[in-house]
């Protein structure tokens, strides 16, 4: 999902177990080591894959953590209330099984299990409630605060046309729309279009290779009752708002549930704009979006579906 704006200055670095990429006007304009340091800090504090990480070190007992943090595990709890528990972040230890299987490391199937407990936060204090031990796993979540906080510090540096994205799924803005890309998540068809993002942020979660067929198939998503892969009618969703916490929990969680409940979520959060690209080759889109589809893609899909019906 590659972002594009008019030429200015760039950094590519690698964060939150992804790469990133930061561009912004004017060119001459030198704020790349403090984006390269910022992105460090947060990444040393909020990613799973670092056994020092203020995330991996949460147990039932109360641990110091940062501001960076604790904003971003109180925010992870008020998102599991708004999308119904459909977002948790508290599915660590399922999701490394998950990747164990598919990376043939681990043999079998990992039992059903669901997520369990929740996370308190009290100040600069936080502590796992009900919780096992390696369990917290920010994992989207943290990629749009970091997108969004990286945005914000260029602002505050003096940047003026500022795109931030980070392995193309979390993206912020600020300044000039930017074209964002919209990959396919069909077999068959690389990119759909693009979409125009005026400001804020957006977020992708989809499972790239899906056929074009009838009913439910499983998802890369975690369904936190089950801890399993969801079974899903959805194979992406964008969500695009002012918060990339937000953003980023809405469309794993919009992928979880299916459409119909998606939609009727949705619904209820006027702040949200999204994208709905159905199993069955349908595209659903919040009107206030600008969306160019490339040539093609809708004849493309006409035919896949007449043929998925039959």
């Amino acid at each position: 999902m590659p972002p594009s704006r008019s030429a200015g200055a760039g950094l590519t670095f690698p964060t939150m177990g992804t790469l990133g990429h930061a561009s912004w006007t004017p060119p001459g304009l030198d704020i790349g080591r403090q984006l390269h340091d910022r992105a460090g800090r947060i990444e040393r504090r909020l990613t799973r894959f670092r056994d020092d990480s203020e995330i991996t070190g949460l147990s039932t007992s109360w641990s110091e953590v940062s501001d960076d943090t604790a904003a971003v595990l109180a925010a992870s709890e008020a998102l599991r209330a708004q999308t119904n528990g459909h977002f948790t972040a508290l599915l660590g230890r399922q999701t490394r099984a998950w990747e164990q299987v598919a990376a043939g490391s681990r043999p079998g199937v990992p039992g059903s299990s669901a997520a369990a407990g929740r996370i308190e936060v009290d100040g600069n204090r936080a502590r796992l409630v009900a919780a096992p031990p390696r369990s917290v796993d920010l994992g989207a979540i943290a990629k749009g605060y970091a997108a969004d906080q990286l945005r914000d510090l260029a602002v505050g540096l003096g940047a003026e046309d500022v795109l931030i994205g980070l392995g193309g799924s979390s993206i912020a803005v600020a300044g000039e729309p930017a074209a964002i890309g919209l990959a396919s998540p069909w077999q068959g068809w690389e990119t759909f279009g693009t979409l125009t993002l005026a400001s804020g942020s957006l977020s992708v979660s989809a499972d790239p290779g899906t056929p074009i067929q009838g009913g439910r198939r499983r998802s890369h998503v975690l369904d936190p009752a089950t801890g399993a892969p969801a079974v899903t009618d959805l194979c992406a969703a964008v969500v695009c708002g002012a918060d990339g916490m937000a953003c980023e929990a809405f469309s794993t969680a919009y992928l979880a549930m299916g459409l119909d409940a998606a939609m009727r979520l949705d619904l209820r959060h006027p702040e949200l704009d999204s994208v709905f690209m159905t199993v069955d080759g349908r595209v659903l889109a919040s009107p206030r979006l600008t969306i160019t589809a490339k040539p093609g893609v809708q004849e493309w899909l006409r035919r896949q579906r007449s043929g998925a019906s039959r």
